[in-house]
C-alpha cells in the first residue's frame, strides 16, 4: 500500500485547483453536537491567542471513480463540513458588513473596516468554491445533508443576529445549529473598534495555522486498513459503513434507492438486536458464506465477494436483499428484549432457549442459529436447546475458554453445510467432551460454583426454582431479589463468630451457589446484612420453598454454616443435568 501522509493547512486542502470532495451516501450524516462545536471554537480561540499551530487530526481521501481531481472523504467529513460552515459565516459577515447596520452596530463603516471586511470575504469564499466558478463548491455532502448544507454556504441574504433568530431549536438540522453557534460566538467574542480587523486575523490564522494530516488512497481496502490505526476527531467509520459504500459503488448507480432502503432496513433490524452491524456481518459471513474470519479481515473478504458479483438483480441487489433478510432473522432470536424470564412464556420453543442465551450473553452460537433459522428450520429447536446447555456447561460452570466452545460450533456449522449429514451427525460435536461437559463432570463442577455476578446467580437460582416446583413463571421477577444468606457485607457475621474452614476465604462462601436463595425485595432490603438468627425468621412463609425450608430447619436450632452451604449445593446439583440437558434425543 503506497501511502504518503502530508501535513497540510486548510489553505492547501480547500484550495480549489479543480479539486472536489464528496461525502459518499454510505457516510453518516453530519453528526457534530453543539458541545463539539463549542469545544472546537475554544480550541481555535486559544490557538489564535497563543499564535500557535493547531493539529486537527487526519483526513483520508480516496480517489473518486478513478479521477485525480475528485475525492471521496473516507474520514474527516465532519470537520471539513464544520469548517465550511464557519467559512460561510465569515463570508456573509464580510459581504454584509457595509449593507447591514445592525451587524457590529458600533463599528464605523469607514474604508479601513470595509477593506478588512472585503479581504475576509475573499479568503472565506476561496475556501468554499472556485473563485471563477460560482457554482463549483469544493465540498459536497451526502444526499440527505446536501440541500441544507448548500443552503447555508450559498446564503447571501441578511445575517440573522437577534437572540430569537439564533435560538437553538431541538429538532432543527445540526448543520443549522452549527451555523447559529458560530454566529453567536463571533458576535460575543469580537467586539470593539478593531473587531473586523481582529476577525480577519482570526480567519487567516485558521486557514494557515490549522494542520491536518492528509492521506490519499486509491482503493476502499486501503482506506479500511487505515481505520485500524487512525483515531481522529471526526466520527470514525466501521467495516459496515465501508461495505455499504462498496455495495453502492458496485451497483454503479443502478437501483441505489432500493439498495439504500435494504441497508436501512438491515440497520433497523440490527439496532433491536444484541449485536453491532459489524458483528452481524461477521456472523452472516460465517453462517451463510461459510468463511470464518476476524473483524479485521472481514472487509477484505466481503469486498472481494462483491467485486465478483454482477451489478444486476441476481448479483449485488440479491446480496443486499439477503443481508437484509438475515438481519431480520437474527433480530428475532438475538433481540435485546428477548431475555429471561419473559422468554419462557414465548410460544416458539427455540426462542425460549434463545432468550436464555441472550440473558447469559452468549454469542458463539449465533452463526449456527442464523444458519438453522434460515436453512434448517427442522433443527432449530434442537440446536437452540443444545447451544444453551452446552455453553452453560462449558463457559458458565466449567469456565473453559470461549475459543474451545467456538471450535465446537465451527464443526457443527460445517456439518450443517453438508447435505449428506444426518441430524445425529450434525449434533455429534456437542457430545465429544464428556470429560468436561458430560452430566457427571457438570454436576461435579456445579457443586463448587461461585458467582459474583448477581444477575447470573439470580437466573440460575430461578431456573432451579422453576424446575423443582414445576412452575411456569416467576411472578413480579423484578421485585424478587437474590438473597445471600451469608451476606456480601459480612462484618456482623464475622464479629458474631461465624467460622470458615482453614484455607478458605469468607467470599468463597458468600458467593457459593449453596448460599443463595430467592427472596422478596422488601424483605431482602430489610435484613440484608443481619446475622442469621435475626434474618431467618423473615424467611417464614416465603413463596419460594427453598427459602421457607431454611426457616424450618433453622427453627430446630441449626445455624447457617459452610457445611449447610455444601449440602444445599450438593442437593441442587442433582437436578442441573435435567435443567440444562445435553441429550441426543
Amino acid at each position: 500500500m503506497d501511502i504518503t501522509p502530508k501535513s497540510e493547512s486548510l489553505e492547501k486542502i480547500l484550495t480549489g485547483l479543480e479539486t472536489n470532495f464528496y461525502v459518499p451516501d454510505y457516510q453518516r450524516d453530519y453528526s457534530w453536537t453543539s458541545d463539539e462545536v463549542e469545544t472546537l471554537w475554544i480550541d481555535l480561540k486559544n490557538a489564535f491567542k497563543n499564535k500557535t499551530d493547531y493539529f486537527m487530526g487526519t483526513v483520508v481521501l480516496k480517489e473518486h471513480s478513478g479521477s485525480e481531481e475528485k475525492f471521496d472523504i473516507v474520514d474527516g467529513q465532519q470537520r471539513l463540513a464544520t469548517f465550511s460552515i464557519l467559512f460561510s459565516v465569515f463570508n456573509i459577515i464580510g459581504s454584509r458588513f457595509h449593507l447591514q447596520p445592525d451587524l457590529f452596530p458600533d463599528l464605523a463603516r469607514d474604508e479601513h473596516n470595509k477593506k478588512f471586511a472585503e479581504k475576509m470575504r475573499n479568503i472565506a469564499i476561496q475556501r468554499l468554491r472556485e473563485a471563477s466558478e460560482p457554482d463549483n463548491y469544493f465540498l459536497h455532502l451526502n444526499k440527505k445533508d446536501s440541500p441544507t448544507f448548500r443552503g447555508i454556504i450559498e446564503s447571501d441574504g441578511p445575517l440573522l443576529i437577534t437572540d430569537e433568530d439564533l435560538k437553538i431549536v431541538k429538532n432543527e438540522s445540526r448543520l443549522i445549529k452549527t451555523k447559529k453557534i458560530f454566529i453567536k460566538k463571533i458576535l460575543n467574542d469580537f467586539k470593539g473598534a478593531d473587531s473586523i480587523e481582529a476577525l480577519y486575523s482570526f480567519l487567516v490564522h485558521i486557514v494557515k495555522k490549522l494542520r491536518f494530516i492528509s492521506i490519499r488512497v486509491k482503493t476502499d481496502y486501503e482506506a479500511f486498513l487505515l481505520f485500524e490505526s487512525l483515531n481522529s476527531k471526526g466520527m470514525d467509520l466501521s467495516v459496515a459503513d465501508l461495505v455499504k459504500n462498496k455495495i453502492l459503488m458496485h451497483a454503479n448507480g443502478a437501483s441505489s434507492a432500493e439498495l439504500l432502503d435494504n441497508w436501512e432496513e438491515m440497520m433497523r433490524s440490527i439496532e433491536s438486536s444484541r449485536v453491532s452491524p459489524v458483528d452481524f456481518l461477521r456472523i452472516y459471513w460465517e453462517a451463510i458464506k461459510g468463511i470464518n474470519t476476524t473483524k479485521k479481515e472481514l472487509y477484505k473478504f466481503i469486498c472481494h465477494y462483491i467485486e465478483g458479483l454482477p451489478a444486476t438483480k441476481t448479483g449485488v441487489e440479491q446480496f443486499s436483499l439477503d443481508i437484509k433478510d438475515k438481519a431480520e432473522s437474527l433480530s428475532n432470536f438475538a433481540n435485546s428484549r428477548l431475555i429471561f424470564p419473559d422468554c419462557i412464556q414465548n410460544s416458539n420453543k427455540a426462542l425460549k432457549f434463545c432468550g436464555e442465551i441472550n440473558q447469559l450473553r452468549y454469542a458463539t452460537c449465533y452463526p449456527v442459529l442464523l444458519y438453522a433459522f434460515s436453512n434448517r428450520k427442522d433443527l432449530v429447536d434442537k440446536l437452540a436447546e443444545l447451544s444453551l446447555s452446552f455453553l452453560f456447561r462449558w463457559i458458565t460452570v466449567g469456565d473453559y475458554s470461549v475459543g474451545g466452545a467456538k471450535a465446537v460450533f465451527d464443526e457443527v456449522l460445517k456439518l450443517l453445510n453438508d447435505p449428506s449429514k444426518t441430524e445425529s451427525d450434525i449434533i455429534a460435536p456437542f457430545f465429544k467432551h464428556e470429560d468436561k461437559v458430560g452430566d457427571s463432570a457438570f454436576q461435579s463442577s456445579f457443586k463448587q460454583l461461585k458467582l459474583q455476578d448477581n444477575a447470573l446467580a439470580k437466573y440460575i437460582v430461578s431456573k432451579v426454582y422453576l424446575h423443582s416446583n414445576n412452575a411456569q413463571a416467576i411472578p413480579n421477577y423484578s421485585e424478587i431479589h437474590l438473597e445471600h444468606v451469608l451476606p456480601q457485607v459480612s462484618t456482623k457475621w464475622e464479629a458474631a463468630g461465624f467460622s470458615i474452614p482453614e484455607g478458605t476465604l469468607i467470599k468463597d462462601w458468600v458467593y457459593h451457589i449453596g448460599n443463595m436463595v430467592l427472596l422478596d425485595k422488601t424483605i431482602n432490603t430489610k435484613i440484608k446484612n443481619s446475622v442469621f438468627k435475626s434474618k431467618f425468621p423473615e424467611y417464614q412463609g416465603s413463596p419460594f420453598p427453598d427459602t421457607n425450608m431454611i426457616y424450618k430447619v433453622a427453627t430446630t436450632g441449626r445455624g447457617w454454616s459452610p457445611e449447610w452451604i455444601i449440602e444445599r449445593a450438593d442437593e441442587i446439583s442433582k437436578s442441573v443435568s435435567d435443567i440444562w440437558p445435553l441429550k441426543k434425543n
